[in-house]
């Protein structure tokens, strides 16, 4: 973009070398070897992994928990750290204890950071990241039960 003798913008010019539009954005992301990550730190998901596809999934009557017993569990912290793998992955948010495996390949952020919570108590840095969200409504068929550390 140009300068006009007000300092408004007035002409676009191509993004610098390097750079290109997101999407129909007009913001500019880097190429190379960032480009997997979005300006957010989002990453490419698959196709068919949209949040309108995790929606869908979340209704589509599939046991999400992945647990065979009916009723929400007791789990301990030592039950809690058995599930920490990315085939088998279980975290803690606000006291509840939610299987995060099913929502791995859906996360905007990708696999790895949903495993950094894996395995253990994720409530503070869910809410560093997004406390926005609500994470009740998103994994309610996730739920395996209530976190009893002692």
């Amino acid at each position: 973009m140009t300068n006009d003798n007000d300092g408004w913008r007035t002409k676009m010019e191509p993004p610098p070398r390097g750079l290109r539009p997101v999407g129909n954005s007009t913001l500019p992301q880097r190429l190379g070897a960032a480009s997997s990550r979005g300006p957010r730190g989002q990453v490419a998901l698959k196709p068919g992994r949209s949040p309108l596809d995790w929606a869908r999934l979340r209704n589509s009557g599939e046991n999400l928990r992945g647990v065979s017993f009916p009723g929400p569990l007791r789990v301990s912290s030592e039950e809690l750290a058995k599930h920490k793998s990315k085939d088998d992955a279980w975290t803690v948010l606000g006291g509840k204890v939610y299987n995060i495996t099913p929502y791995m390949e859906y996360h905007p952020g990708g696999e790895s950071e949903l495993l950094r919570c894996a395995g253990r108590d994720g409530t503070k840095l869910f809410q560093l990241t997004h406390a926005w969200v609500n994470y009740e409504v998103m994994l309610d068929k996730c739920l395996v039960g209530f976190y009893v550390p002692h």
